[in-house]
């Protein structure tokens, strides 16, 4: 039987959901950023060359995501995290056993492409397709995984290499995802049975006809997919291009590296509270009704650089930029069930994740032309505002669902 004809679909969605996140923490940049120092001695590579090597993995692997995305729709639950986690203890074994930086690439495209892309992935579709009831707050689920990965990995890893050396972090990193997470999240997995997407195939609408089915190549010229991009792939790429270059902005403002690390507690929490208060709102109104607002925090926040003092802009940055990644982590993985129901999630979402690393490639260079050419903070915050004000109002009242017919 289906989980999605059970009454208490929300606790193993939900429990699935988070402890996927959670594992995918491996492939995250957090996790890897930690072993910077060590593969730069480890194999003669510079800042630059390091970073030319993680982007190149980081972009393949996301522009992989349009085809594999997919691979949700058309496997059982159980089989496609066991499949992503036999792929991410390849992947982590084969870093712990590079003899050289090519060897390296591999391992890295591996574990970005099934940790921070597939495993988040099965999270999202798996709270999506199975949480009969508060869809929003078992969405929520995946938000706060990937926030408790990152609070608990950074220490472990640095206790562990304090003892140990890098190589064997990465290969008890292997051995954690194929005797830890392959049989826990296979547990998990077992009350969500069936396959929703067939299932759903040829289920009648309310109206008595049939939604279309989409194709990937035409979900890039789909109204409603790409009103909400305009909305829900603000977030990464600004947050990305703010962290990125913090230390510019640092300098401008005058914040010492201590102060910016203390503010990344306040994110922190910051966007763990406006997860669970997105999928409560979501829950009672519609992930499409947050649309409307949720740029707003991050725009004061990047707004009050020009506007504030050093100390209090600080603060006002960080809170507002992660009161807005909260909202949108839930209301990105939302709204794509409210606009296209659940049978196809895999590749929607798949086709949402490539075009938001790739989007995320771009940010930097943007903001970094910028800064370079003598733009003030206060000019860039006044630009992103008037976006996050006069774009939502502009799409959202157009972005309808696709089963209703319309793809304008």
């Amino acid at each position: 039987m289906s989980q999605s004809h059970q009454p208490s679909g929300i606790p193993p969605a939900g429990r699935f959901a988070l402890t996927a996140a959670l594992f995918s923490a491996v492939g995250q940049t957090f996790f890897i950023g930690l072993f910077g120092a060590d593969f730069r001695a480890e194999f003669g590579l510079s800042d630059a060359g390091l970073g030319a090597l993680y982007s190149g993995a980081t972009l393949v692997s996301g522009i992989s995501m349009f085809w594999l995305g997919s691979l949700a729709d058309h496997f059982s639950l159980r089989r496609a995290v066991t499949g992503v986690l036999f792929g991410l203890a390849l992947g982590a074994w084969l870093v712990s056993s590079a003899a050289s930086a090519w060897m390296l690439l591999p391992g890295l495209f591996l574990i970005r492409l099934t940790g921070q892309g597939l495993m988040g992935h099965l999270g999202v579709v798996a709270a999506g397709r199975y949480a009969v009831r508060r869809k929003g707050r078992a969405l929520a689920m995946v938000s706060y995984g990937f926030i408790l990965g990152e609070a608990c990995f950074p220490p472990l890893v640095a206790l562990a290499l304090d003892q140990y050396d890098w190589r064997s972090v990465w290969l008890a990193a292997s051995a954690v995802m194929m005797l830890v997470g392959l049989p826990l999240l296979a547990w998990l997995a077992g009350p969500l049975t069936g396959n929703p997407a067939a299932e759903a195939e040829d289920a009648p609408e309310p109206d008595g006809g049939t939604a279309p089915l989409l194709r990937r190549h035409r979900m890039l010229s789909h109204g409603a997919f790409v009103r909400v991009l305009l909305v829900v792939l603000v977030p990464p790429v600004l947050i990305t291009a703010m962290f990125l270059h913090q230390g510019a902005v640092a300098e401008r403002q005058g914040w010492t590296l201590i102060e910016v690390g203390r503010a990344f507690v306040l994110f922190a929490a910051a966007q763990g509270l406006a997860a669970f208060l997105a999928g409560r709102l979501i829950d009672r109104f519609s992930a499409r009704v947050l649309l409307y607002f949720q740029l707003l925090p991050a725009a004061a926040g990047v707004l009050s650089l020009g506007l504030l003092g050093a100390q209090p802009s600080l603060w006002v940055m960080f809170f507002g930029l992660g009161l807005t990644a909260g909202f949108n982590s839930v209301v990105a993985a939302a709204i794509w069930v409210e606009l296209f129901g659940t049978r196809q999630l895999g590749m929607i979402r798949g086709v949402y994740a490539a075009l938001m690393v790739v989007s995320t490639a771009l940010g930097p260079v943007l903001l970094g032309g910028l800064l370079d050419l003598g733009a003030s903070l206060f000019s860039i915050g006044l630009a992103v505002a008037v976006y996050a004000v006069a774009v939502p109002a502009a799409v959202v009242p157009a972005i309808v669902p696709h089963r209703s017919g319309s793809s304008n």
